[in-house]
C-alpha cells in the first residue's frame, strides 16, 4: 500500500485540491467569492489600514477614512499572518493567497490527524482531508476552524509523549492565524476540559498543561489590544453595550446546528453524505454487535451536547439573564459550534473504521465521490458557472466576482467627477455595503465594525430615524445589533437587503433622511443604488449616474441648505 500510495494517492489528492482552487488561481479577480464577512468587511479593514498610512501606527491610532474615524485595534490586529500578507502583497493577491493557505493547512492537518491518530488508511485519510479542506471557511476566521485538526494533531502528540519541536511550533504559531475572541477562548476551554479529564483519571497531564499555558500566553501577546478592549475599548463606550439577545425556537436551533452547522461561519457540508454514513455505520454496528461503538458514540455525544447547549441559550430565562449582564450579553457564548466541522469529520473517520474491511474500500470510493461533488458544488465559481443553471442552492449569502463587486473603474469615474481630494469629503452608501466605497479609497461616515463608539451609533441613527420608524425589522437590526452602521431604509421586506444591484433596484424608492444629521456627520455625498424619490426632501441634489457590471450608482450631493 505504501508504494501504491506514493504512486497514486498523494498525487491524486493534490490534483483534486488544485482543481478545486483552480478558479481562484487562474481567473483571479474574475472568480466568484463569498462576500459575507469577507469582501464586505475583512478585506477592506486590512486594505484601509495598510494602504492609507496606518500600517505602522499604534493600536489606538484613529483610522480617519473608516466610519468617521475609529481606533485601529477595532479593525485589525498587527500580529496576524493576513496583516503581514497585506504589507507585502497587493490586496487581491494577499486575499487570494490567504484563501489557499487556509485550505492547505486544513488539508494537511486533517490528513495528519487521520493517519496518525484516527488509524485510517491513505485513501480514507485523503478523502476526509479533502472534504474538510473544501468546507466553506470564512477567511476572516483564518485557521480558527481550518487549523483545528493540525492543532489537535500536535496536542495529541504532546499528550502521548512525543513533544517534538514541530508540535510546540504548531501550538505557538496557531494564535497568529486565528481569532482569540471567536475561537481561541473556546479552544482553550476544550483543552482545559481535556486536561481536567486526564487529571481525574490520573493520566500524565503536565505536558498538556504547558501547551495550554503556551497557547494562552501567545494569544495574550498577539491580541493584547483586543484583550484590553474586548468590552468597549479604551476611551469610548462600545456600541455593543446596546446589544440585546432574543429567544428563539430551541428545537429549530438544535436542528439547524445538528444538520447544517453554523450556516454563517461553520457550514460543515456533512448533511447529505457524511451524516448518512455516520448514522448507517452506527446503526449497523449496534445491531450486529449488540453494543454501541465507544469512540463514535462519544463523538456524537459531543456534537449533540454542543447543539443542545446552543439551543438552551435561546431559552427565554437564559436570554433575559444574559441581557442583564454586559459580559454575557455582548459575548457570543454559542461559538462552541466552531468544533462541529472537525467533529463531524472525526465521526466520519470513526464510522469508516466500523465498516467491514471486505466492503470498506468500495464504500469509501462511493462516499468520497458523493461528498466531493457536494464540496465542489459549494465552491462559488463552480456553483455559479456549472451548478446554478441546473440546481439552485444557497451556498453562501452573496456571491460576486471580485472585480464586479468593487467596481474600481466605476469608482474612478465617480472620484474624477467629484474632482476633490478624497480626504476632503465624506460619503455614505445606500443599497450597497460601505466597504465598496472604502475599498476604493473614499472616506465614509458609515461602515461595518464589531466595535465602535456607542456615541457615534446614536449620532448616526438620527440620519435614518424616519426610515427606522417604517420597519420594525430594521429598527431592531440597528438598535439591538448595530455592527452595520449604515443607511438602513424601508425596502418592504422583513429583513434588510444590503445588495440592491442593477437587476433588483426599483424605478424609484421613497427614502427620507435627516439633512441636518447628514451635515452634522460631515457627509458631503451619497452613493445610492436606489433612485431616491423627491431627494430634495432630504436636502439632496442628484448630480450624475454611474454604471458597472452589477451596480447602477446615483450620486447625490448633500446641499448646504435644505
Amino acid at each position: 500500500m505504501g508504494a501504491k500510495y506514493r504512486q497514486y494517492c498523494l498525487p491524486g489528492m493534490l490534483s483534486v485540491f488544485f482543481l478545486y482552487h483552480a478558479p481562484v488561481i487562474f481567473l483571479g479577480q474574475r472568480a466568484f467569492f463569498n462576500a459575507f464577512d469577507s469582501l464586505d468587511s475583512f478585506v477592506v479593514w486590512y486594505r484601509v489600514v495598510t494602504r492609507q498610512g496606518y500600517a505602522w501606527a499604534p493600536p489606538y491610532a484613529i483610522v480617519e477614512p473608516f466610519l468617521g474615524g475609529v481606533p485601529k485595534f477595532t479593525l485589525v490586529t498587527s500580529y496576524n499572518i493576513y496583516y503581514w500578507l497585506n504589507l507585502v502583497l497587493p490586496t487581491f493577491e494577499a486575499y487570494q493567497f490567504y484563501i489557499i493557505f487556509i485550505s492547505a493547512f486544513a488539508l494537511i492537518g486533517m490528513w495528519l490527524l487521520c493517519r496518525h491518530h484516527l488509524a485510517l488508511n491513505e485513501w480514507a485519510s485523503a478523502f476526509l482531508a479533502l472534504s474538510f479542506a473544501f468546507t466553506p471557511f470564512l477567511p476572516t476566521w483564518g485557521l480558527s476552524i481550518a487549523g483545528q485538526p493540525l492543532l489537535l494533531f500536535a496536542l495529541l502528540n504532546i499528550r502521548n509523549g512525543k513533544p517534538a519541536k514541530w508540535n510546540w511550533l504548531i501550538v505557538g504559531a496557531f494564535p497568529f492565524a486565528s481569532n482569540f475572541q471567536s475561537a481561541g477562548v473556546f479552544i482553550l476551554f476544550a483543552l482545559g476540559a481535556l486536561i481536567a479529564h486526564d487529571m481525574v483519571l490520573k493520566l500524565p497531564y503536565r505536558r498538556l498543561l504547558l501547551a495550554f499555558c503556551v497557547l494562552l500566553a501567545v494569544y495574550i501577546v498577539t491580541k493584547i489590544d483586543l484583550v484590553q478592549n474586548l468590552l468597549g475599548g479604551e476611551g469610548f463606550e462600545s456600541h455593543r453595550m446596546e446589544m440585546r439577545r432574543f429567544p428563539a425556537s430551541r428545537l429549530k436551533v438544535f436542528a439547524r446546528y445538528f444538520l447544517l452547522g453554523n450556516v454563517d461561519v461553520a457550514l460543515s457540508l456533512h448533511t447529505l453524505v457524511l451524516l448518512p454514513l455516520v448514522c448507517t455505520a452506527f446503526t449497523i454496528f449496534a445491531i450486529r454487535e449488540k453494543r454501541l461503538p465507544k469512540g463514535l458514540t462519544g463523538t456524537l455525544a459531543a456534537i449533540t451536547l454542543i447543539c443542545l447547549y446552543i439551543a438552551a441559550l435561546q431559552c427565554e430565562f437564559i436570554v433575559n439573564l444574559r441581557n442583564q449582564s454586559d459580559l454575557l450579553r455582548m459575548f457570543s457564548m454559542d461559538r462552541f459550534h466552531i468544533f462541529l466541522q472537525l467533529l463531524w469529520h472525526i465521526a466520519a473517520a470513526q464510522a469508516i473504521l466500523l465498516i467491514s474491511t471486505r466492503y470498506r474500500n468500495r464504500v469509501i470510493a462511493v462516499v468520497a465521490f458523493a461528498q466531493l461533488i457536494v464540496c465542489f458544488a459549494y465552491q462559488p465559481t463552480y456553483y455559479e458557472r456549472l451548478i446554478k443553471p441546473f440546481v439552485k442552492i444557497v451556498p453562501y449569502h452573496y456571491i460576486f466576482t471580485y472585480e464586479d463587486y468593487y467596481a474600481e473603474r466605476m469608482f474612478g469615474e465617480i472620484k474624477s467627477y467629484i474632482k476633490k481630494p478624497v480626504q476632503s469629503y465624506r460619503v455614505a452608501s445606500i443599497g450597497m455595503p460601505p466597504a465598496i466605497a472604502q475599498y476604493n479609497g473614499m472616506w465614509t461616515i458609515d461602515g461595518y465594525s464589531s466595535n465602535y463608539p456607542l456615541s457615534y451609533k446614536r449620532k448616526f441613527r438620527k440620519i435614518i430615524a424616519a426610515e427606522l420608524e417604517k420597519s420594525d425589522g430594521n429598527r431592531g437590526f440597528f438598535d439591538f445589533w448595530g455592527s452595520l452602521c449604515a443607511i438602513l431604509y424601508d425596502q418592504g421586506l422583513s429583513y434588510y437587503e444590503p445588495y440592491i444591484t442593477r437587476g433588483t433596484a426599483p424605478l424609484t424608492r421613497n427614502i427620507v433622511l435627516s439633512h441636518q444629521a447628514l451635515k452634522d456627520m460631515h457627509c458631503d455625498y451619497i452613493l445610492s443604488t436606489e433612485n431616491i424619490l423627491n431627494p430634495e426632501k432630504s436636502g439632496l441634489k442628484k448630480l450624475a449616474i454611474f454604471s458597472s457590471t452589477i451596480w447602477r450608482v446615483n450620486l447625490y450631493e448633500v446641499t448646504s441648505n435644505q
